[in-house]
């Protein structure tokens, strides 16, 4: 029976509602093994009504099933931070919007994550939105995310209906809306939920060229053309993936019709379609290639390292020479949920096999682009490896989202001819069907982000997300207004605070550039680094005390090369600053210090008292 359209709405709204109150659990210090059970009820309170309408409803309902599904799966990480920003990256773009609103100016330099200067499209996006609306920048950034992640299912079921049918449009959009990234990676306030909606709807528009003829093909290869350009202005590494996967599949389809000769037919001709592919490949790859030569140069430098770094890791573990990354670190994940992380690969493999077996039966026309897309869904495999190397965890979570839009296509050709091979009872196939929804929704979910990105919490000293603090951004907000935009050395969690709200020049240590010797060594920093800071114009220190209360959640507090690693500084460390002549305290509030610096001084004799 079809769930009518007022209780797949209601639903919905008490899934999200149910949400929320697992937020406010989390975020009172409830124990996780409350709080995880709430959230998931809500989401499958929410997600399985909205769901099986996308699924057997006619085209329409379809298309109003995806719209309630995109905000039903950005509604997570919207209430997590609904207010301001919260993530890691999210501090960086706000900053950047908020710099260009306020200066007109596009390219403005970034303190957190300098390459964001290089790609304006979503600080660009966001500020031309804040000035038709009048929102706040913030809910102009979030409005505009949440428009991308709903127009990007919608390319999903466009580029499945291009391929297969319209039935296998709606089944892709949902498993695609199931990605380890898709509900809280790529909603967050960065320049990958927009990239990756502008990747969808470049490869489907692509799809629907080099099918149509005449105008309706010139009209899809304009529109994947600009949403290329975009593309290219947004993200570097989405447009990277763009170009790959391009080029594979115009090289896979002229070489497969040089080598079978076919004549043209509907169902089996790629020739017509060739052009299209390498047209838009090649365009894609001259707009990249003007855009890293004239305007964004470091982004070769920026990208290198993720890539060789992550490959070197992966050898030396392979090797047991290296130290790898721990996939199931100590949690408070659920162990269930950890289970269904474990399985969502498996289930994916089952599909995909079942698609290899599905293959050598059917013996129909398939055209090269749909295989060579299906077949880019199984680098996904090979990208969980790269979860045991440090710097390649985070790239294998980003490659996910690409990956998908192939899994996806598999399964939108295989879920409809498993549902035809078993019997027509619904209690037979339905609950193998939503057996697999829950175990991708749940355990996509929960090998994506850990617990302090997903849920709100109590202070956590050393997460990008719980570390943050209304103390902190006064004491930007202070400070700023004392000095203006100066420069400053913090730990890495202060800092994002620092920068977003106080709009510092915020100092990256590293082992060439030690400035966590300020704080993580009982010695005055060395003539070296002292005349480093100078030069540089570092004048200001900024200290949280809670520091030396415990280690930092995330193993450091001044990035990789900290030499305390999951150790906490001795207090001494940083009370030994108010006796130093070339430190001097101006700002004090019940857990941070500011230092004006003077390292002319150092060397100087210790005053009498602080």
């Amino acid at each position: 029976m079809t769930t009518s359209w007022p209780c797949v709405v209601a639903a919905a709204t008490a899934g999200i509602l149910v949400v929320g109150v697992s937020y406010r659990l989390s975020g009172s210090g409830s124990p996780a093994a409350l709080y995880y059970p709430v959230f998931w009820a809500g989401m499958l309170i929410g997600a399985v009504p909205v769901t099986g309408r996308i699924a057997t409803g006619t085209r329409p309902q379809a298309m109003w099933g995806l719209l309630l599904l995109g905000v039903l799966t950005h509604a997570p990480k919207f209430l997590r931070n609904p207010d301001a920003p919260s993530y890691h990256d999210e501090y960086a773009h706000w900053r950047q919007a908020v710099d260009v609103l306020s200066t007109g100016e596009l390219l403005r330099p970034n303190a957190i994550i300098p390459i964001v200067q290089f790609y304006p499209g979503t600080s660009g996006l966001t500020a031309g939105v804040q000035r038709l609306s009048g929102l706040s920048t913030w809910s102009s950034g979030q409005l505009v995310l949440l428009v991308a992640h709903v127009l990007g299912l919608f390319a999903v079921f466009v580029l499945a209906r291009t391929h297969l049918d319209t039935r296998a449009g709606a089944v892709a959009s949902v498993v695609y809306a199931l990605n380890p990234s898709a509900m809280y990676f790529d909603t967050q306030y960065a320049y990958e939920g927009i990239a990756i909606a502008l990747f969808l709807w470049i490869l489907a528009l692509t799809s629907l060229g080099a099918r149509a003829r005449g105008r309706h093909r010139a009209g899809a290869v304009v529109g994947a053309l600009l949403c290329a350009g975009a593309c290219v202005v947004t993200h570097h590494l989405t447009t990277l993936f763009l170009a790959l996967l391009l080029f594979v599949v115009a090289l896979l389809v002229s070489v497969r019709g040089r080598i079978t000769r076919r004549k043209p037919s509907p169902e089996r001709a790629d020739d017509g379609g060739t052009g299209v592919w390498w047209l838009v490949f090649g365009a894609t790859t001259l707009f990249a290639g003007l855009w890293v030569a004239f305007v964004a140069r470091p982004t070769v430098d920026y990208l290198s390292p993720y890539v060789g770094g992550s490959v070197d890791q992966l050898s030396a573990v392979a090797a047991k020479t290296g130290a790898g990354r721990q996939v199931l670190a100590p949690t408070v994940q659920p162990l269930w949920e950890r289970g269904l992380t474990a399985l969502a690969p498996v289930v994916v493999g089952l599909m995909c096999l079942a698609l290899l077996g599905i293959m050598r039966r059917e013996h129909r026309g398939w055209r090269t682009d749909t295989l060579a897309l299906m077949a880019f869904g199984f680098v996904y495999f090979p990208s969980v490896l790269f979860l045991l190397a440090p710097s390649g965890a985070e790239g294998a979570r980003r490659s996910w989202a690409f990956s998908y839009v192939g899994l996806a296509l598999v399964a939108a050709f295989v879920v409809p001819r498993g549902r035809e091979r078993v019997p027509r009872r619904w209690w037979a196939r339905t609950p193998l069907l939503a057996a697999f929804f829950v175990v991708l929704l749940i355990g996509n979910v929960g090998g994506g982000l850990n617990d302090p990105y997903r849920f709100p919490g109590p202070f956590t000293w050393g997460t990008d997300t719980n570390s943050a603090s209304a103390e902190a951004r006064t004491v930007a907000e202070q400070l700023a207004a004392q000095a203006g935009p100066v420069r400053v050395v913090a730990d890495r969690y202060t800092a994002l605070q620092l920068v977003a709200y106080g709009g510092f020049g915020v100092a990256a240590p590293s082992t060439g550039f030690p400035a966590w010797e300020l704080t993580q060594s009982p010695e005055d920093p060395d003539r070296k680094l002292a005349g480093d800071l100078h030069s540089s114009g570092y004048d200001y220190l900024v200290v949280d005390t809670r520091m030396a209360d415990r280690p930092a959640f995330n193993g450091d507090n001044y990035g990789p090369g900290d030499p305390l690693l999951y150790a906490a500084p001795p207090r001494a460390h940083l009370d030994r600053l108010d006796r130093v002549p070339w430190a001097a305290r101006i700002i004090t509030t019940e857990h941070l210090r500011v230092y004006r610096l003077d390292l002319t001084l150092l060397g100087a004799k210790t005053g009498s008292g602080s």
